[in-house]
């Protein structure tokens, strides 16, 4: 059956055949109708997620491209908001192609794209996320990037302790507390342990996804030491438009996504809801999630706009123990919600946000531990275009969090009730010294309420040799401040902890010696230091800064189309720690291949993960493994598409956390319709 499979891929490509394709130059300018050169764009089809093609814009910001009408042209560029726009004829010699300003400067999209920048980030679009039979936002970063592994004990929930914990280049923590996850334009973690919740990212409401490799404190402050994790939510297109993607599979496994939204002249929104479930491939393993979101926008002139978004989200999920030494009734509740507010600027020189944000969150867990947390703050900033060469940023944010917890267990205990506030100002710029020359520069000091004040940089350069060649080199300088916990509830609270600190330093190398080529080398070097660790034995707990690692590795990426409707991906990432966390994989390779036949599109997709270690100074380890996944996608009309995807392709019998056997072989079938 798998030959057959095999079979039935290798021939696919011999019957890609079409009708001939128009060639069209695209022209990509600012608000004031100055070209934007290097700005990356992909032609994909309306009925399906395809991906025709992709490029980038010369010097006189034009690219040209053949493909079929009607498509939809996207297009991302250093400084300016990203821009999906629909080409259905062509009434000009060239289809002109207009950016805005970008309200919010993240680190510029690099790896993936054709502009490498000094701060490595690398950006999916929701129909790259779906392509890939991704489940949650953590899974769609695990297949993006090499060097990110998440743990995981099931099919679909990830729960909460060892499971659910992310790691990029071996930075992260146990939990999470040394990477951040920005949903919607706000940090979101837990108030009281400082960690996100893996459950709670679901792809309900996901438009684009951006990961940050090495230090994004300067722009988010405390707790992207290691990186950020960026969710933007989906923006709907002139007209109204509603989607449902509905699955169904192995270990009654589900999840359901219903989407509404639309745009009226100066108004639009966006609503969305979704649902998950699986009994779990053992006893004891069920999961529940329901969330949704909403966002309502108006454009107030051709200046200034303003949106809210909000989303909240519930989970229930039980841990089934390992498999040597099962367990019963171990189970989590959790509900986290929050919003945000924002008043959005853009003139022909100057452009910026304010944004007022909150989240809640309430916890319940079996052993009688319960928590109430939240989060309010504020943020602005502000983007000024002093010359034709330089561009700067500066803005400020505060935020204060905290909550309360308490055990109602037989051994009632209050934890108390505990709040730390945070404010900052930054500042960055960025030169264009030549065409091939690029230089930025950041810095940001924050004051924290309990551990004071820090200051940390960032410095950048980018130089492009020739059309297909670029290097660029940065070095950042990241921290994260003690957590609510670590500080005041448990396992040994220790209100003298200082902030842990991190210097990076990396290059990236880029080189697309053919169009349907491109490849780049990442190195880097980390060394943190200051970090916080549990010492001493149960009963006798400490805490203290005594930890320190130098992470050094490489990550290698390459994309090949050598067809217009066929594309392989492969990343590969090598890790030498001199403290290698637990769970962080040495080796790791990613790979992908994408096959259109136009009535079906098929994703082949496999992992391969080196040896890991669950416990601290490289001990207990755990067997490496290949995984190998597969989705088929056949459009049924206009508007409607079945699809069946294959987790565990060959029954590999692994685990990624010692003693919890991942399932076997499994399979979920589902249809997506769009109206």
């Amino acid at each position: 059956m798998i030959g057959r499979a095999f079979l039935l891929i290798a021939i696919v490509p011999f019957a890609l055949v079409g009708a001939a394709p128009q060639e069209i130059t695209l022209h990509v300018v600012d608000s004031q109708g100055a070209a934007v050169p290097g700005a990356t764009l992909e032609v994909r089809t309306l009925s399906a997620p395809t991906q025709l093609a992709s490029g980038a814009t010369n010097a006189q910001g034009m690219w040209t491209v053949k493909m079929d009408l009607p498509a939809e042209v996207r297009v991302t560029a250093p400084g300016f908001e990203p821009l999906r726009s629909k080409v259905e004829n062509l009434t000009a010699d060239a289809v002109l192609l207009s950016l805005t300003p970008a309200t919010l400067h993240t680190t510029i999209d690099v790896v993936v794209h054709d502009s490498p920048a000094a701060t490595a980030t690398v950006e999916q679009t929701a129909l790259e996320i779906d392509r890939t039979g991704a489940r949650t936002v953590f899974d769609a970063v695990e297949k993006l990037v090499p060097s990110a592994y998440v743990t995981r004990r099931g099919v679909i929930g990830f729960g909460l302790g060892q499971s659910g914990t992310f790691t990029l280049r071996g930075l992260g923590g146990s939990p999470t507390t040394q990477l951040l996850v920005v949903v919607d334009g706000r940090p979101d973690f837990m108030g009281l342990m400082g960690h996100p919740l893996a459950d709670c990212y679901t792809l309900t409401d996901v438009g684009s996804l951006s990961v940050t490799e090495g230090p994004a404190s300067v722009l988010y402050g405390s707790n992207a030491m290691g990186g950020a994790i960026e969710v933007k939510p989906s923006r709907p297109l002139p007209g109204m438009h509603t989607s449902l993607v509905a699955s169904l599979g192995s270990y009654y496994t589900g999840q359901y996504r219903l989407t509404n939204g639309a745009q009226w002249g100066r108004w639009f929104y966006n609503l969305t809801a979704g649902v998950a479930h699986t009994n779990g491939a053992r006893p004891e393993a069920a999961f529940r999630n329901q969330d949704g979101t909403l966002a309502l926008g108006y454009e107030i002139s051709p200046t200034w706009r303003t949106s809210l978004h909000g989303r909240f989200g519930h989970f229930y999920v039980e841990d089934p123990g390992k498999v040597q030494a099962p367990v019963s009734g171990n189970w989590s509740r959790v509900g986290r919600g929050g919003f945000s507010w924002d008043l959005d600027n853009s003139g022909s020189r100057t452009w910026g946000m304010a944004r007022v944000f909150s989240s809640v969150g309430h916890h319940m867990l079996y052993d009688g531990f319960r928590s109430v947390d939240s989060a309010v703050g504020a943020r602005i900033q502000q983007s000024f275009m002093v010359g034709p060469r330089v561009t700067l940023d500066a803005g400020t944010d505060l935020v204060r969090y905290g909550g309360r917890a308490r055990d109602i267990s037989p051994s009632y205990y209050n934890y108390g009730e505990f709040h730390i506030h945070d404010e900052a100002g930054f500042a960055r710029a960025r030169y264009a010294a030549s065409r091939k020359l690029q230089l930025n520069a950041g810095l940001r000091y924050d004051y924290n309420s309990h551990a004071g004040g820090i200051t940390v940089p960032e410095f950048g350069a980018t130089y492009r040799f020739a059309e297909a060649f670029a290097v660029s080199a940065s070095v950042t300088r990241g921290f994260r401040n003690p957590t609510i916990r670590e500080l005041y509830l448990f396992p040994a609270p220790t209100p003298t902890l200082e902030p842990e600190r991190m210097w990076n330093y990396q290059t990236t190398f880029q080189v697309r010696p053919a169009r349907t080529l491109l490849a780049w080398v990442t190195g880097y070097y980390a060394n943190a230091d200051n970090l916080i660790l549990t010492t001493g034995f149960y009963p006798n707990l400490r805490l203290e800064n005594s930890g320190r690692t130098v992470n050094k590795g490489l990550e290698a990426h390459a994309r090949w189309q050598p067809l217009r409707r066929a594309s392989f991906n492969a990343a590969y990432a090598y890790l030498h720690s001199t403290n290698l966390a637990p769970y962080s994989p040495e080796n790791r390779l990613i790979y992908s291949l994408d096959l259109d036949a136009k009535r079906l599109f098929f994703s082949l997709g496999g992992t391969t993960v080196g040896r890991t270690y669950s416990g601290t100074k490289q001990t207990q380890p755990v067997s490496g493994y290949t995984i190998a996944s597969f989705k088929c996608t056949a459009p049924v009309g206009e508007h409607t598409s079945l699809f069946v995807i294959v987790d565990n392709l060959f029954n590999r019998r692994y685990e990624v956390i010692s003693g919890y056997v991942m399932p076997g072989t499994n399979a979920a079938g589902g249809i997506d319709l769009k109206f």
